[in-house]
C-alpha cells in the first residue's frame, strides 16, 4: 500500500512538472490565483500577449480587434459588456497581468538582441571583414568546418528584418536556384537555440536528368553547413558549428 500510495505520489509530482515545464495553456485560474515565473517561463510573446487579454476577456472586455474577438466568443463564459470602461481587474489579476507583460518585455528584448546582432554581422559580411567575422571561431575545427564564404553568402541572403515568427520558432528561408544547383540559407530560431544554415543542397529544377553530358553536376558535391548560436546573459554567442556531405 505504502509502495502504491508512493508511485501515485511520483506519478502526480513528475505530471505537475511536466506542465509548469511547458507552461500554462489558459488564464482560468488568473482570477483567483497568482501566476509563477516558471509557469510563464517559456511561453511565446504572442502567447504571452493571448494571457493577458484573456484576463480581461473573462471580465467582459471588448476587442476591436476581430480576430481576438472571434476567438473569445467562441468561449461559453466570454460575456462582453457595452463600455470598456465598466472592465474592472482584481487585485490578483493585476499582478497576474504585469507579470504577463513584463515577460513578454523579455522576450520582445530579447528578439531584439538576436536580430540586432545578425544584422551586425550581415554588415562585415557586407563589408568582407574577415577578420572581425573569424573572431566569432573559438577553435581551429570550427574554422575549418566551413569558410567565411558559405557564412557570409548565407548572411547576406536573410532579410533580418523579414523574419516572422509563429510562437518561439522563427524563420527567414531562401532558395537559390540558378539553373545548376539549388540553394538553400536559413536563419531559424527557437527554445532550443538559433541556427545559421548553408545548404548546398540538390541540382537544378531545370535538369531532367544531371547525369548526362548536358551537366558536370554531381550529387557528391552536396553538402550543408549549420552554425549554432545562443542567447547567453543578454549576448549572442556562436556555440557549435556541424557539417554534413
Amino acid at each position: 500500500m505504502f509502495i502504491r500510495i508512493m508511485f501515485v505520489s511520483i506519478v502526480l509530482f513528475t505530471a505537475s512538472m511536466v506542465v509548469h515545464a511547458q507552461g500554462i495553456a489558459n488564464c482560468s485560474t488568473c482570477g483567483t490565483e497568482l501566476l509563477r515565473a516558471q509557469d510563464i517561463d517559456t511561453l511565446s510573446v504572442d502567447e504571452l500577449r493571448l494571457l493577458t487579454n484573456e484576463i480581461y476577456a473573462r471580465r467582459g472586455y471588448k476587442f476591436s480587434n476581430e480576430r481576438l474577438q472571434d476567438y473569445f466568443q467562441s468561449f461559453e463564459w466570454y460575456k462582453p459588456l457595452a463600455d470598456n470602461s465598466q472592465v474592472k481587474l482584481s487585485n490578483i489579476e493585476e499582478k497576474n497581468s504585469k507579470l504577463l507583460t513584463d515577460r513578454r518585455k523579455v522576450r520582445e528584448d530579447e528578439r531584439q538582441i538576436i536580430l540586432t546582432y545578425f544584422k551586425g554581422l550581415k554588415q562585415l559580411a557586407a563589408a568582407n571583414n574577415d577578420a572581425e567575422l573569424n573572431k566569432l571561431f573559438i577553435t581551429p575545427e570550427d574554422r575549418q568546418m566551413a569558410s567565411l564564404d558559405e557564412m557570409k553568402l548565407t548572411l547576406l541572403h536573410i532579410d533580418f528584418d523579414d523574419v516572422h515568427w509563429f510562437k518561439n520558432k522563427g524563420l527567414y528561408s531562401v532558395e537559390v536556384d540558378n539553373g545548376y544547383v539549388k540553394i538553400v540559407y536559413s536563419f531559424s530560431l527557437s527554445n532550443e537555440g538559433i541556427v545559421l544554415a548553408y545548404n548546398y543542397m540538390a541540382h537544378s529544377d531545370i535538369m531532367e536528368d544531371f547525369d548526362t553530358m548536358f551537366s558536370d553536376y554531381m550529387s557528391e558535391s552536396e553538402y550543408a553547413v549549420w552554425w549554432f548560436f545562443s542567447l547567453v546573459n543578454g549576448k549572442v554567442v556562436l556555440t557549435k558549428v556541424d557539417g554534413a556531405g
